[in-house]
């Protein structure tokens, strides 16, 4: 453990030495404990200013430092579920599984897909134990997406249909849009899902709220998929003149998220300012981390493919 100097409490609005801020920004782990223990309160949003010889912490600085971003990669040919905090990659696989794809994060439980005997199934992981979730009589599998503290959804699969879950632990409750024989729900924030269906031969895509389906289409698309969702901000793709972008959507207006160099690009979990996909550049596949004007890069070692897909 890092040495960390003591001091015996700091006020609201007390200079702390550039040396401790360092410390904090460095090791981004124990940012939430130091805070504590200086019983400092982190607010909505964290800058540092520069006050005389220190730095002066108010709450941005360490809601920056300590994302996780969960995703997989394909090594060798067999896909990992991985936990990225920024420098590290730990590897999330199911045990005797084949496959495994990390989709969603929310505190320390990570879901996602894996593929083991018997078939493919969603998984809740805490960190060291795996607990399966079956949809009951689902004949094609299940797939689990999105995760916002007890609440988890997904897809059920009954062969060419499927339905939307939302499932708290205990109880599955279906989330059909209107019409459809196929429903899919991918991303969660509170009250709030996201997903498509297809309506005849037609996709929709939705938002819901828990009793009503709002559509969401980016203008001149063929199709719109979302597949994030945090507060009022939707992220996902949509293919114009046969052209694949990436959005984000805050409920009004689309803005669309490009890759240098890349038409290739997928916008799969947001959190706050930070939005994570997939990106086909240069000829490689690889993850990144978006915060609105510069991507940063996330390639898991020795990957052939890397996605990022949930980040917290």
């Amino acid at each position: 453990m890092i040495a960390v100097p003591r001091i015996p409490e700091v006020r609201d609005g007390q200079i702390l030495s550039t040396n401790l801020v360092n410390h904090i920004i460095r090791r981004t782990e124990y940012a939430a404990g130091l805070l504590a223990e200086y019983k400092m309160i982190a607010g909505d949003s964290i800058s540092l200013e520069q006050q005389f010889d220190g730095t002066r912490v108010n709450a941005e600085l360490v809601e920056v430092a300590k994302f996780n971003i969960v995703g997989y990669a394909t090594v060798s040919g067999v896909v990992r579920g991985f936990l990225y905090d920024g420098s590290t990659f730990t590897d999330i696989i199911y045990p005797g599984g084949s496959l495994t794809r990390a989709r969603g994060i929310s505190g320390s439980n990570i879901v996602g897909i894996a593929l083991a005997a018997g078939g493919e199934r969603g998984f809740l992981y805490n960190g060291s134990t795996f607990t399966n979730i079956f949809y009951p009589g689902a004949t094609s599998g299940t797939k689990v997406w999105g995760i916002d503290g007890l609440n988890i959804v997904g897809t059920a699969e009954f062969g060419a249909t499927n339905k939307g879950f939302l499932y708290n632990g205990s109880t599955f409750t279906d989330i059909i849009y209107p019409g459809a024989f196929s429903t899919n729900a991918f991303g969660i924030d509170g009250l709030n899902i996201v997903g498509i269906a297809t309506v005849g031969s037609v996709g929709k895509s939705f938002l819901y709220n828990g009793s009503t389906f709002t559509d969401i289409i980016y203008p001149g698309s063929t199709s719109t998929s979302p597949f994030g969702i945090d507060g009022s901000n939707i992220v996902g793709i949509a293919t114009v003149g046969g052209v694949q972008k990436a959005f984000l959507y805050n409920g009004s207006t689309f803005t669309d998220i490009i890759y240098p160099s890349s038409n290739s690009i997928v916008a799969y979990g947001i959190k706050g300012s930070y939005i994570v996909g997939n990106v086909v550049a240069g000829g490689v596949s690889k993850g990144f981390l978006y915060n609105g004007s510069t991507f940063t890069d996330i390639i898991y070692p020795g990957a052939t493919s890397t996605e990022a897909y949930g980040i917290d």
